[in-house]
This record gives structure tokens, sequence and C-alpha cells, in this order.
């Protein structure tokens, strides 16, 4: 997501993301539905399951199920047959004990189907830990185990109690290569938190805390939904001047939104998961999958504001992106003090900040990445070429730091996502970046008549924790499943 002004783009195509980097609201649409609940019901928060004792112990089961979102019911594909799964809450020096089971087994395309748009069942999964700095190997964060249908596997995943993995929201998914996007669309992701940011920014302590975790449901229709933690157009009550912290995940499949709160300023301090070194205020964003916001809200005066997307045009060869109502806000009560903003923009992020190691690290490698697909839009390459999990295309030594390119000659948004480790963003869309956090994920902006998209990012491969053989690719998974990934090996 990106959380900075775009007076800097005027006059030629912006970076991806940028506010109001796109002039004008486009109110074109395509082949997307929102059904609108006629009475908002209020935000469900999702359940949780919390680690005790140092060890957070859970089965997860990836098996059919239903759904119900609005007036849509379908047969999904769930983790312990919820929608919106539990949230995962661990601390720092804690491990994850997961149990992963894939009953993914019955067939979904059965006559008279209209559910999300699947391979269906019977299909090989796993999990990954979005965003985590661990250990990428063995029965940790490792993508390489397929677990067929009918099988188990036993996840020991270790948090790291110092280091480069901090405190910060961040998720769980599937990453079977050529199964994620179906299984993503259907219902299986989940939220995953690392607690602890209140150490980070003592004025979060106690606010109330609010998920909103982003899916989208493609429907054998073509039509999409955009529910938000299991639910269409739901309401949130706050108090005029109550402060509320706001966890907003794009944990879906594949699209990208740009969207606003009405009258609503939130204050970022954190993407990614990563604390920025002073709380942001912003009412614009840009969110690509697998993307993540930490935010203070206040509440506005009386009144209701409601949460949209913003049209923009993201695939050249379609209309703009529709607008889309996602919930609305509800506030009581008096007007807030504007001495509670000046509070809140004087806080500093306490403890160690890792960025400006990053920021002073020298470049050990430059590389460049180029991302570019096949006419009919059914093979999607990096440099060229598919996947191919056997096969090393990046070896970086442990202890560098690198300078990444990445070339977009697609005129669509792509995304670049590393496993194990995040970077700082220094350029986008030709113009210098200048930024107060690190990602782990970040949206590529489309080609134009007046060449590529262009990323840089600086890659620090300096945590031990990170040794071995993982992934980057873009993570508009679809393209990913068609082939738009790579496998690194850090080496010690």
């Amino acid at each position: 997501m990106f959380i900075k002004t775009a007076s800097r783009f005027v006059g030629r195509t912006a970076a991806a993301g940028s506010l109001l980097s796109l002039g004008p609201s486009m109110l074109g649409s395509r082949a997307r539905s929102q059904p609108k609940a006629p009475t908002p019901e209020p935000l469900i928060q999702p359940p949780e399951r919390r680690s005790a004792n140092g060890i957070l112990d859970a089965t997860i089961t990836a098996a059919p199920g239903p759904v119900q979102l609005g007036d849509h019911a379908f047969t999904g594909l769930l983790y312990n047959g919820a929608y919106v799964p539990p949230t995962l809450r661990a601390r720092l020096g804690d491990t994850l004990r997961i149990t992963f089971r894939n009953n993914l087994t019955s067939g979904l395309d059965r006559p008279g189907y209209v559910g999300p748009i699947c391979t269906g069942a019977g299909t090989p999964s796993n999990l990954h830990f979005h965003g985590m700095s661990v250990s990428p190997e063995g029965s940790s964060d490792n993508v390489f185990v397929h677990v067929q249908p009918g099988e188990t596997f036993q996840y020991q995943v270790r948090i790291p109690a110092s280091g480069r993995q901090g405190p910060g929201l961040f998720w769980y998914h599937p990453h079977a290569h050529g199964f994620v996007n179906d299984q993503i669309l259907a219902g299986m992701s989940g939220a995953l938190v690392v607690d602890g940011i209140d150490q980070r920014f003592p004025l979060l302590h106690g606010l109330p805390e609010r998920f909103f975790l982003i899916k989208h449901v493609k429907l054998a229709d073509e039509s999409e939904i955009v529910p938000i933690n299991g639910q269409i157009n739901p309401a949130v009550a706050m108090r005029s001047g109550e402060m509320q912290f706001w966890r907003i995940a794009h944990i879906g499949a594949s699209d990208f939104y740009k969207f606003r709160v009405e009258g609503v300023p939130l204050y970022i301090v954190a993407t990614d998961g990563h604390a920025l070194s002073q709380p942001r205020k912003m009412t614009e964003f840009f969110i690509g999958p697998g993307e993540r916001i930490d935010a203070i809200a206040v509440g506005p005066p009386a009144g209701e504001y409601p949460m949209r997307t913003i049209s923009f045009q993201n695939e050249a060869w379609r209309p703009p992106e529709p607008v889309l109502q996602l919930a609305v806000i509800n506030s009581s009560g008096l007007s807030p003090s504007a001495a509670l903003e000046d509070e809140i923009l004087r806080q500093r992020v306490t403890g160690s900040h890792w960025i400006d190691d990053v920021r002073a690290a020298p470049i050990a490698r430059s590389r460049t990445l180029s991302y570019s697909r096949t006419a009919d839009r059914k093979v999607f390459m990096i440099d060229g070429r598919i996947i191919d999990e056997a096969r090393t295309d990046q070896t970086v030594k442990l202890g560098d730091t690198e300078e990444w390119t990445v070339v977009n000659t697609d005129q669509q948004y792509h995304s670049f996502h590393i496993h194990q480790t995040p970077f700082l963003v220094t350029e986008v869309g030709g113009v210098s970046w200048s930024d107060d956090s690190r990602r782990d994920t970040f949206s590529v902006p489309p080609a134009t008549d007046q060449g590529p998209g262009v990323l840089k990012v600086v890659i620090p491969f300096t945590d031990p924790v990170i040794v071995g053989r993982f992934v980057y690719h873009c993570h508009a998974v679809d393209h990913e499943d068609k082939g738009m990934m790579g496998v690194i090996d850090v080496v010690a």
C-alpha cells in the first residue's frame, strides 16, 4: 500500500497507489457487483487463537464448506469450516505448532454449482506465514512442502525472540503452486498477529482494536463481491473523538483497491507489520493483495461516513475499476478536539528502527527482474520463464544487502513480494520514494505507451534465520499460479 502524496507525479503516469495519483475519480464500471445490505450489520471481529506458555497450538483443517455472503450462498474452501478463520495471536519468542490437515477431497464441479470459480477440491495445499522473518526450511515456513488430499503436516514455526522479526500484522494462506488463487478466492486465508506493537507506540495500549480483513469472491457468473470480515457493507460504531486501532489487511487473492473513508482520517503507524518512526496522517490508500495497514482512526463528528473504493485504471484493456462501498462508519457524540491530532502526530516509535540500518548498508549487488506475459494472458513470467520449484533463480550471500529493480512490461498492476525478509522501497514509476517503513509486498505500476512500470527496492539478506530456499513473486496470485514466481537461495 502506498502512503505518500502524489504531487510529484503530475504530468506523467503516476506510481502505483500514490495518493491522488490518478486524478479525478473515473466512474466506469466492469462486471463486478457489490450487494449492499439493506441495513448494515455491526462489524463482527474474527475469532482468535492465542499462544500459551510460549506455544500457539492449533489444528487448521482445509475442507469444503458452506458460505453465506449477503444474498450469496455457495460452497467455499475453508479453514476449520469458517470463511473468516481464527486470527492467530502469538508473541516474539513463541512457537507456532500448527497441525495442517488437507481434507479437500469432495468435488466442487458438480452440476448446478454456483460458488467461486475453483479448480475444485482434491488438490494439494499447505500453509505460508506471510511476512514473517522465520526459517524457510524443514517444518517451518516451507512453501515447497505440498500436503496432498487426506494428508496431515505438522508445522513448527519458531518466531525469533529478537532480531529482525518484530510485532505486527501478518497473515496465513495456502502456497501450493498452481492452486493458490482458487483456494484463497474460495476462502482460505486468515490473519496472524505478533503482539507487542503497543510497546512500540504506547498510545495504542488499551485502544479498541478493529480488524478489517478484505477478501473478494468471484462467482460463476463472473460477478464479484468484496466482503470485510465476511460481511457485506458492515457498520462500524465510533464515538466522536474516540481513538480506535484499525488493522486493515488485504487477505484476498488478486485485486487491487484504491480507497478512502470519507471524513475519517487515519494515522498510519505500521505497514506490512513494520512500524513507522512516527504516525502519518493519510486520507486515501492503494492496497494490493497481501498488503496491510495499521492505523489510529479518530471518530469524526456525529454522522454516517462511507468507506468506499475510488475508481482507477488497472488493466488497460478493460474499463476502470468501479466504485464499491465496503463499510459505513456510524459516529455519535460531540465533535472531537483538534488537540487530539497533535497528540497522535507527536508520538515517536520506541526501540530500534532497523530501517536506518537498511538505508545505510552498502549495496553488494544489483539485480533486475522483468515481468511479462503471453498475449492470451495464460502464462505470466519473470525474466522470460515460468517458475520451476526445482530450479534456483537467484543465489544470495547471507549478510549482503542488494538492490532489485522490477520492470513491469505488462499494462496492468502487478506486485512484488519476497518471503522471509522485508525490503525498503526507494523508487516507484521512475520517481524517488522516501519511505519510513519496510514492506514485504508492494504494487508495481503498469506499463504505458511511455515505457514499462518500474519499482526499485533495497533488500537486506542479513538475518541468519532466513538461510535457505524460498520464493519471490507477484502477489496477484492468479499471476503467480500462471508462472510469475522465482526461487532464491540465501547461503551462509
